[in-house]
């Protein structure tokens, strides 16, 4: 679409951050502290994190200190424990909701919520302002969709083969598919020409979604994936673990803080294979009387929204609904399988009382069951499970004695390791 936004990369304005030399000083006090000691008593709002680790452990602690190059030190009930980085999977923070604002997607899976505050007039960049980075610039050649407030799922919108550029406007009954091209956006929406009409700005309350092909994806892959309490996910790589937040860099280079109120999880991408990256052998999904209620999802509840379980946010992870089996095989090098298993939060507000039953199934052997799990109890743990490479690992959901209804069942951070992995 537009070559020269490729090169543009992540900008930061108006975020009111620290300065970079301001970062350098309070980097240098935190690095001091680690050293020589502890910090001072915990804060009674200081958030708790479940840090889940290589070895199939989990960590609860609170306070995280330290940088990816010397490793973390996170504040347990025991007291400070290290946690080398290449000891760590993930960490699960705060509840993750994505709230009634506008949502940009970008090629590789990231996503921003905030309103569109600007753009450029050449129609290479777009200028969205999120509640939790502040004002983020990101070039148009990266988008896939940007979703009107109130529309969850746009990269489901589908448009006719043979559009590249397509916006989706309210009609009196659901939207009109409308095909032209994409000119500017700006803080009065986005300037767009329909196939044989006119320029003209559509305000955000006139459409519904814009898709776009042919969207460029990152040139370098991620060390870090980052996902925000209103469900932003970013790639970012260099974390930092201060007083205030998680200093992260943005694709090209720049800096960006994440309160740690702000922080819902965020997952080391690296020698583990996940899941939810991998293409299902087998797939079988029906309701309980044959049809399927809701289909299974990639790191997502099968409601499309964050994968919360037990009141955290798991950044990877597959959201199914009864009755439902996905069988993976287990890749190359790797020798043990670890997941947890639990409800989606969002059905403990219905109106009823959900139960499902759960197994792991490997190379055709049951490895782990429960038979009643319920909505609002925590998230079920098997351990590690050894796994043999090209073989089968199947993750099944059975409905419970109040049959499929509101069975959301979330399969957390299910990940492939590899041979060795030992506890620090």
């Amino acid at each position: 679409m537009f070559g020269a936004a490729a090169r543009l990369g992540w900008c930061q304005n108006d975020s009111g951050m620290p300065s970079g030399r301001s970062w350098a000083r309070q980097y240098g006090m935190v690095a001091l502290a680690v050293v020589v000691g502890w910090l001072g008593p915990l804060g009674a709002q200081e958030p708790s994190f479940e840090i889940a680790l290589r070895d199939g452990s989990v960590v609860i602690g609170s306070e995280l200190r330290g940088d990816a190059e010397r490793g973390f030190v996170v504040r347990t009930a025991r007291g400070p424990r290290p946690l080398p980085l290449a000891s760590v999977l993930s960490l699960a923070g705060v509840p993750a909701a994505v709230p009634a604002l506008p949502t940009v997607h970008l090629q590789g899976g990231t996503m921003l919520c905030g309103a569109i505050v600007g753009g450029d007039a050449g129609g290479n960049r777009l200028d969205v302002l999120s509640p939790v980075l502040g004002r983020q610039t990101v070039p148009v050649d990266r988008l896939v969709a940007v979703g009107a407030a109130g529309v969850q799922a746009p990269l489901s919108l589908r448009v006719p083969d043979g559009i590249d550029e397509a916006l989706l406007v309210r009609a009196a009954i659901g939207f009109d598919v409308i095909a032209g091209t994409l000119h500017q956006f700006g803080d009065r929406g986005l300037r767009f020409q329909p196939d044989g009409g006119e320029v003209r700005w559509y305000a955000a309350n006139e459409f519904i979604a814009l898709r776009l092909r042919g969207a460029i994806a990152p040139e370098v892959p991620s060390s870090l994936l980052l996902v925000t309490r209103l469900g932003e996910r970013l790639a970012v790589s260099k974390p930092r673990a201060l007083a205030e937040g998680l200093v992260v860099q943005l694709e090209g280079g720049v800096d960006a803080t994440v309160r740690w109120p702000d922080l819902a999880a965020l997952v080391w991408l690296g020698e583990t294979v996940f899941a939810a990256d991998l293409e299902p052998s087998e797939v079988v999904e029906s309701g309980r009387d044959g049809e399927v209620v809701m289909p299974w999802q990639r790191d997502r509840s099968v409601l499309g929204a964050p994968l919360v379980s037990g009141g955290r946010t798991h950044g990877k992870g597959l959201g199914v609904h009864a009755q439902s089996r996905l069988v993976f095989r287990v890749p190359a090098g790797c020798a043990q399988f670890w997941t947890r298993v639990g409800f989606d939060d969002s059905a403990s507000s219905l109106p009823l009382l959900p139960q499902a039953a759960v197994r792991i199934v490997i190379d055709g052997k049951v490895v782990f069951q429960e038979q009643a799990l319920r909505a609002g109890a925590a998230p079920l743990d098997p351990g590690p499970l050894a796994v043999v490479p090209g073989g089968t690992v199947a993750l099944e959901v059975e409905c419970g004695a109040g049959l499929d209804l509101g069975d959301r069942v979330d399969w957390l951070s299910p990940v492939f390791l590899p041979a060795g992995a030992r506890k620090p």
